[in-house]
């Protein structure tokens, strides 16, 4: 099982948001607090306290070192000259922290944590477009999901080792004005880098490559389709086919006069 840290909570006030590595800041997974979540929180504090003995008074805990307080998700800073909502979404179209801060004129600490929650919501539509399907023109739709598409088809080129590892951590997704995510993919194979660039709708799950490698690279040959049985009908009449097949082969030939 395994084990993630807490990070903080999201900008709608309905989750909280984790991170896979101890000391992390880049969000990863969110999960939302319901009624649910909230009543099993309320549970494990009981269980916690019922476990506790206190056969003599504990000491006191020592005063915790003041220090200042994280603004939570959701409100701005007085002094930003941008709101909160269109920083996160700078920060959605793939801008770096520190441009982020100076066309905000906020501190690094409020632009960090309004990027958590960007963080996993880009994480999750990378997640969805490597599950998604892309057509190809003339060939349909892939056998296969992108992600797999993807490895299978540098398997087949021989990718080293090296360039198959490059590719799990070569995925970006930046969210567009007009509307699609674009779906990135950055890797090194035999010496050259290498970009394939996809749109991603995530409403429809539409995946639609934006150059040559990511056509190439983004679709697998479906299989086979397997035959259709014959109906009673077809049967019938292949019957009688071969049957004057093998009546024509036996009659003797004509004698010549």
């Amino acid at each position: 099982m395994q084990r993630l840290y807490l990070l903080g909570f999201t900008q709608d006030l309905k989750g909280v948001v984790f991170t896979e590595r101890k000391g992390g800041r880049t969000a990863t997974y969110w999960v939302p607090v319901d009624d649910g979540f909230l009543a099993a929180i309320e549970k494990l504090s009981r269980a916690r306290r019922d476990r506790k003995a206190p056969a003599e008074e504990p000491p006191a805990p020592a005063e915790p070192e003041q220090r200042k307080s994280s603004p939570a998700v959701g409100r701005s800073e007085r002094s930003t000259r941008i709101p909160a909502s269109e920083i996160q979404q700078l920060l959605r179209e793939g801008r770096t922290i520190e441009t982020v801060m100076k066309a905000a004129k906020a501190s690094r600490q409020w632009i960090e944590r309004l990027a958590e929650p960007v963080s996993a919501e880009r994480a999750g539509v990378i997640r969805l477009a490597q599950r998604a399907y892309m057509p190809r023109s003339r060939l349909g739709r892939s056998g296969l999901p992108l992600g797999q598409a993807i490895r299978q088809n540098l398997e087949e080129r021989k990718a080293t080792v090296s360039t198959l590892e490059s590719v799990e951590d070569g995925w970006e997704a930046r969210a567009t004005r007009a509307g699609p995510w674009r779906i990135r993919l950055k890797f090194t194979h035999r010496g050259s880098r290498r970009v394939a660039e996809w749109d991603y709708v995530k409403s429809t799950g539409q995946l639609t490559a934006r150059n040559r490698l990511a056509t190439e690279l983004g679709w697998w040959p479906p299989p086979p389709e397997p035959k259709r049985p014959k109906s009673d009908e077809e049967a019938e009449d292949a019957e009688d086919a071969a049957k004057r097949e093998r009546a024509e082969t036996r009659r003797p030939p004509a004698r010549r006069r």
